[in-house]
């Protein structure tokens, strides 16, 4: 949810299935960027300062360029770094109805975008609504522990693949894509699959 890659990678993922004709069935896996991330969030240059010192500057410049060459809008000047635990719950939640894709784009576009901490649950059932869940019944799952469990096996899960970067695309469940890969590499691995017995997606 923090990871501007991850942004950039899903937003071309996305262009290159909308001009694929085959079936394809996409899972989204949880994934976190930047555990020890505190709560309430904080201005996330400047821990990209911290983290990368005088590169950092440079380095968001241009990964702000690669998101504008595909239509994004990414404000670091105000986005806030946040602990994204929550938030991953909160796609876990929107899945039962089929709108973890689309909770996942509102996400990014709270963070990327207009300065939101992604880890306030208020915000996160905001997000959700917007998607078409139930705000209160997202901010009493949040309240809850519900799902808790269920993340945590899934991030061990990652781990226990060997995923220790994203964006990480898992084709077929048989091999992973490292990197926000250009669309064309994404439309040519869809016709790849297509030629793969009972390829789903």
């Amino acid at each position: 949810m923090v990871c501007p890659w991850c942004a950039i990678g899903q937003t071309r993922f996305e262009k290159a299935l909308a001009a694929y004709d085959g079936p394809v069935t996409v899972r989204l896996h949880p994934f976190r960027l930047d555990p020890d991330a505190p709560v309430p969030g904080e201005p996330a240059a400047e821990r990209y300062r911290r983290k990368f010192g005088d590169d950092a500057g440079a380095m968001l410049e241009r990964v702000t360029a690669a998101a504008a060459a595909e239509g994004l809008t990414f404000r670091f000047d105000r986005a806030l770094t946040a602990n994204t635990f929550d938030a991953h719950r909160a796609i876990g939640f929107a899945a039962r109805n089929g709108n973890e894709r689309a909770l996942e784009r509102a996400l990014f576009a709270a963070y990327f975008s207009d300065g939101l901490d992604i880890g306030d649950r208020d915000v996160l059932a905001d997000a959700a609504a917007s998607v078409g869940e139930d705000r209160a019944a997202v901010r009493a799952y949040l309240d809850s522990d519900a799902g808790v469990a269920d993340l945590s096996a899934a991030l061990d899960e990652a781990a226990g693949l060997g995923i220790t970067a994203v964006p990480t695309f898992v084709f077929n469940e048989r091999f992973a894509v490292p990197g926000a890969v250009d669309v064309a590499t994404f439309s040519k691995i869809f016709e790849q699959m297509r030629a793969v017995p009972d390829a789903a997606g």
